[in-house]
């Protein structure tokens, strides 16, 4: 027998996770519908106000776990970027139920938001219940998703929404993002790239690479993307081949329905070679930018 429960607020929420111990917690449901989940207490989430919330507040962008993809595209609060990623994820109807808690939850390797959401150093925010008291805490994405469908989450734990600092994109002046399937949108990634940089004066002053769906965690290198902050882009591109071979070793991916491995893995590194191609033109822009053309 299944009970369903519908709280009112995140502290209800998580004394249902204290009461009971067959629980599934239930916002959207675009995914836990294919997987046809369930669990003895189904605990709806989408009568909680407090989790549709998006806001933005010394500088931090706060995502309930309740807002929908639908939401956040018409959110003024919510920078282009990732608005770019959102339009190309599924259909407009899964878009209106769909949650950004809920991709970063399933923690499929070809989930459309991960790549961005690991280049922005997004954290995920999580609530519980101890000895009566709302308990909050956060956690970066990078250590929340442990693997494929492998989460950091206590039974007892909610996540409530996702935190993303302004500091992230804000000055970043060269954005690129493509998502390679069957088609542009409602199909799943075969792989996927975000890449991020701050050009100034022709010196990288900041980078952030991601690629999705190419291993069992989304890719992300800092060690590697710290080689190219401070140099020259000139010099990045006359040494590109180095900088795209460092990445190289971290891409690997595998053959399934969708793709194969080696397509997976030559496409990544001709998306990398591309945005080592745009932070050129964009170098190139500031000079001419300088350069006064007047008759």
């Amino acid at each position: 027998m299944v009970t369903g429960h519908y709280p009112k607020t995140v502290k209800e929420t998580c004394s249902f996770l204290v009461q009971y111990q067959n629980t599934l917690l239930v916002n959207g449901g675009t995914d836990l519908m294919v997987m046809k989940k369930t669990a003895e207490h189904m605990v709806f989430l989408n009568q909680i106000q407090a989790l549709k919330a998006v806001t933005k507040k010394d500088g931090v962008l706060s995502i309930g776990a309740c807002a929908t993809y639908f939401e956040l595209l018409e959110n003024e609060e919510v920078p282009e970027i990732l608005k770019q990623v959102i339009r190309q994820i599924a259909s407009p109807a899964i878009r209106d139920a769909g949650t950004m808690a809920g991709n970063v939850c399933n923690a499929s390797p070809a989930g459309d938001t991960l790549p961005l959401l690991y280049a922005l150093s997004a954290q995920v925010v999580l609530a519980s219940l101890e000895q009566g008291k709302l308990m909050i805490k956060k956690m970066p994405i990078a250590q929340f998703i442990l693997g494929i469908r492998q989460i950091k989450l206590a039974a007892h734990e909610i996540v409530i929404g996702i935190e993303i600092s302004e500091d992230a994109w804000q000055d970043m002046n060269v954005h690129m993002y493509e998502k390679v399937g069957a088609r542009k949108s409602e199909a799943i990634s075969k792989l996927s790239l975000i890449g991020l940089g701050k050009v100034k004066k022709g010196i990288l002053c900041d980078v952030r690479i991601a690629f999705g769906a190419v291993d069992i965690t989304v890719v992300r290198r800092g060690e590697l993307e710290a080689k190219w902050i401070g140099k020259k882009v000139t010099d990045i591109k006359a040494h590109q081949e180095e900088f795209i071979n460092d990445y190289a070793a971290y891409i690997r991916p595998i053959d399934d329905q969708r793709s194969t491995a080696s397509y997976r893995k030559r496409v990544c590194l001709n998306l990398l070679q591309e945005f080592i191609n745009q932070l050129t033109l964009k170098a190139c822009d500031e000079v001419l930018d300088l350069v006064d053309v007047s008759v």
